[in-house]
């Protein structure tokens, strides 16, 4: 069932663990948001320019200048995150540019996240194994030695990926364009995994698309994004039927 907005401003959806409310200007763009996110995998969908990315900015604090409120379900709680520093949010975040050390290997700058935590040998030996099992999962662990200059653009994206994936006590993963650049066949091979890491720390995601495609393969919950507003907030068969059927047309 799409969202409907309440009297507070929230686009109000039962069983919400975080919620978000952004007004300003960005560019060009004025961004009006105001929704609650209950999904394990809720896509923002929309063109180009609509906002989508500066959406995720937001939750991570890199919007500055802009009005955020931004907040996370604890039991009957809210805690307010927006005046915590990024480090603090608990969030894993996959940029839509690639961020790599170009000094580091693959899998030294996937370990960076796990390294800046980790106290004592046990805790040591458990961000190894998580790292492994992420190097694995993105399909990295024959390419684990590599520099970043040495990477494909598709291979960047997974090493992106993977990284964030590994990030300690994340409450929250977000993904910008988190498939691009990756060939089709190999981001199918990877989602039932993906899904299962998630699920197994019953870790919800937002992540960022404009491929229709993409957001009907991964069954998720669809917040429609345009011009900085909300459009439509439920499930991808639904909030994309237009979309769909206009696809369907081009490939006949």
């Amino acid at each position: 069932m799409c969202g409907v907005v309440g009297s507070g401003g929230w686009r109000l959806v039962e069983g919400a663990h975080h919620r978000l409310a952004v007004e300003g200007t960005v560019g060009a763009l004025r961004l009006e948001v105001a929704l609650e996110i209950a999904a394990p995998w809720t896509v923002i969908f929309g063109p180009s320019g609509s906002g989508k990315s500066s959406l995720l900015r937001a939750m991570c604090g890199l919007l500055p200048g802009v009005e955020v409120a931004f907040a996370r379900r604890d039991g009957d709680e809210w805690t307010a995150l927006e005046a915590m520093q990024s480090s603090q949010r608990k969030l894993g975040y996959a940029p839509q540019q690639t961020t790599l050390f170009p000094h580091m290997s693959v899998r030294e700058n996937v370990a960076f996240a796990t390294s800046q935590r980790p106290r004592g040998r046990a805790a040591w030996k458990k961000a190894e194994t998580v790292v492994d099992a992420a190097l694995e999962l993105f399909s990295l662990h024959l390419l684990e030695e590599r520099l970043p200059g040495e990477l494909s653009g598709g291979e960047g994206q997974r090493v992106n990926l993977a990284r964030a994936f590994v990030v300690p006590g994340a409450r929250l993963m977000l993904l910008d364009e988190p498939f691009s650049g990756v060939d089709r066949k190999l981001r199918d091979a990877m989602l039932p995994g993906m899904k299962a890491w998630l699920a197994e720390l019953d870790l919800p995601v937002i992540s960022v698309t404009h491929d229709v495609d993409e957001a009907l393969l991964l069954g998720a919950e669809v917040v429609r994004l345009d011009q900085g507003q909300v459009m439509a907030q439920g499930a991808a068969a639904e909030v994309l039927a237009e979309e769909r059927v206009r696809m369907l047309g081009n490939l006949g």
